[in-house]
């Protein structure tokens, strides 16, 4: 009974792996396109269209021969942003900040070791800094991460670096933890952290922790770009992000409070 489970576990992923491959193409796709760019066998890819077509994530058009998404998809996620900040609007936030700075906002959580991103808005510029969902970012040695380990106890933040230290192989590896270090006491103190070149070359980025939301959880509003661009907006920046949060999550709460006589 228990040799199927492998193949289940597998149809699974690659059910995912093909609602994130139009996510990222962002265009209708046929079934012979799917397949070659996942390197997926033919029939497994016609099986699987098939099937999230029946279940209503994608549509076929009977012309074309090509698939694309239904809204389904994008319902399955529109409960996390109320889930986690109640009344506050997390993506009328997000988009208030991408509209005024033009840059890649993007929106992340912690994971293990790793900041994972679950929204990006990309930057408007010809040459902007380029993210996919779901791809992650060190929690030591990366803005986000920075602005996040900023909003955590000294001893939290010393455990967590003498994990990532165990880890280093290099001193190259060890110094640059050091270095993140650094940036995570002056995000403490700033209330959002900076870094220039560290994920990418010529790339910089403005991160700032959102107020936590339910259960405790904190989530990392970033806005990156190109190193010249964002060293010379990065305090405009910041207070477009700044006023973004109190629009739109603190000054939600804030109408929720009862009035004093």
């Amino acid at each position: 009974m228990n040799a199927r489970k492998p193949t289940k576990i597998k149809s699974a992923i690659r059910a995912l792996e093909i609602l994130e491959l139009f996510s990222n193409v962002r265009k209708a796709l046929s079934s012979t396109e799917v397949g070659f760019m996942l390197g997926y066998p033919k029939s497994s890819a016609n099986v699987l269209l098939k099937c999230l077509t029946d279940q209503g994530y994608l549509t076929l058009d009977p012309l074309s021969m090509q698939y694309f998404p239904t809204l389904r998809p994008t319902a399955l996620g529109e409960w996390i942003p109320s889930a986690l900040y109640g009344l506050g609007d997390a993506s009328a936030m997000l988009q208030e900040v991408h509209d005024l700075t033009g840059e890649t906002v993007t929106l992340s959580m912690r994971t293990g070791m790793s900041m994972r991103f679950i929204r990006v808005l990309p930057g408007k510029f010809s040459l902007s800094l380029r993210m996919e969902e779901g791809s992650m970012a060190p929690l030591i040695g990366s803005s986000v991460g920075a602005a996040f380990l900023g909003t955590r106890t000294s001893d939290e933040v010393q455990l967590l670096a003498r994990s990532a230290t165990a880890m280093a192989r290099t001193r190259s590896a060890r110094l640059a933890i050091e270095l993140a270090l650094k940036e995570v006491a002056h995000s403490r103190k700033r209330g959002y952290s900076v870094i220039y070149g560290s994920m990418f070359p010529d790339i910089g980025a403005v991160a700032m922790p959102l107020p936590p939301a339910s259960e405790g959880n904190v989530l990392v509003m970033a806005v990156g770009g190109l190193d010249h661009r964002i060293r010379r907006t990065e305090r405009p920046i910041t207070v477009v992000m700044r006023n973004a949060i109190k629009t739109h999550l603190i000054s939600k709460w804030d109408e929720t409070l009862p009035r004093r006589a």
